[in-house]
């Protein structure tokens, strides 16, 4: 019976040795991270207005740009410049009393071009002999200007830089303007309203620029074509850009290989656990030690369907378990032999 005990006690511990081993887990590789292309925008001109009816208590906005152009989100493996080109722009302002379509822009040449590849990202605007028009103020012309433009670079390995060339003639409401470099210059024109114009306003930091050659407000009560009043900016030659960036080394995560399949999987000798001397109920006597148990033959008969990073636990729990039970058995027929000569 004590046999019995110590080969199940064995066993009931081999068993929970077992199942509290872990599987062992790969690591989960992180995400490579991706670069940020560098990305461009130009705007000939655009109009945000909002114009007030006479006969209609309401607002018509007027969003409208001429020229409008962006590099693609992802650059492709031949990147080509983006170019608008385009001289005349107009639009259709619901409830204006005219015929046909209004032209808000009307230049001689108005050219936009971007560009993002990996030499960085740019962006141009050109424009040569163009009028600005408001709904409204038809023989009016609320901007003219002969030859302007707008330059923004951000190279990979340089300062982005913006910079604008001022137009040679600028015209408000039909009055010659000099703009001053360091403010707002504010124009007011009798029973019209008021324009506000800023010129060269651009903002650089390290990794973007940006320019806009004019950027006018307007606030005018023109009362005609069943207009009563617009407000709002008029932007003339915009440019913006930002430069890619490249990620960041990483590490290139090592993988664990694990054991191979092909062949059968053996366990190494292994070396049993020391029995513990046990009281016998029936003498009083102590069982002796017994000697460490060894193998030196390669486990045979394994299965040869698979191995995984828990097969070197199991086998030598299972060696173990062999060991202990042989041990014990070993211990209970020397004690009865003991027992038979005695009596």
């Amino acid at each position: 019976m004590s046999a019995r005990r110590i080969v199940s006690a064995v066993a009931v511990a081999g068993v929970c040795t077992l199942l509290t081993v872990p599987p062992a887990q790969a690591a989960p590789t992180a995400p490579a991270p991706t670069p940020s292309p560098g990305r461009a925008r130009a705007v000939t001109a655009e109009l945000d207005l909002d114009v007030s009816l006479l006969n209609k208590a309401v607002d018509v906005p007027v969003n409208i740009a001429l020229n409008k152009v962006e590099t693609p989100a992802q650059r492709t493996a031949s990147p080509r410049p983006v170019t608008g080109g385009g001289s005349m722009l107009t639009a259709t302002v619901d409830g204006v009393d005219q015929q046909g379509p209004v032209t808000l822009v009307k230049a001689d040449v108005g050219t936009s071009v971007v560009r993002a590849d990996a030499r960085g990202a740019a962006a141009s605007v050109k424009l040569v002999n163009a009028d600005v028009h408001a709904p409204g103020l038809p023989a009016t012309a609320l901007l003219g200007l002969e030859a302007m433009s707008a330059e923004a670079t951000c190279p990979v390995d340089g300062q982005p830089t913006a910079d604008v060339v001022a137009p040679v003639r600028l015209t408000v409401l039909g009055k010659p303007v000099t703009v001053g470099l360091y403010g707002p210059t504010k124009v007011d024109v009798p029973l019209v309203g008021s324009v506000s114009v800023e010129f060269s306003k651009r903002t650089t930091t390290s990794t973007t620029a940006a320019a806009s050659a004019l950027e006018v407000r307007v606030e005018v009560n023109p009362l005609n074509l069943n207009v009563a009043k617009v407000t709002g900016t008029v932007t003339v030659a915009s440019v913006s850009c930002e430069k890619p960036t490249a990620p960041p080394a990483t590490p290139t995560p090592t993988a664990t290989a694990a054991p191979t399949t092909d062949a059968p999987v053996t366990a190494g000798p292994t070396t049993a656990p020391a029995v513990q001397p046990v009281a016998d109920t029936t003498t009083g006597a102590a069982a002796p030690r017994s000697a460490p148990a060894s193998t030196g033959r390669p486990a045979e008969g394994l299965a040869t369907t698979g191995g995984g990073s828990a097969t070197g636990p199991l086998a030598a729990g299972a060696a173990a378990l062999v060991a202990g039970g042989a041990g014990a058995l070993w211990a209970t027929r020397r004690r009865r032999a003991a027992h038979a000569r005695r009596h």
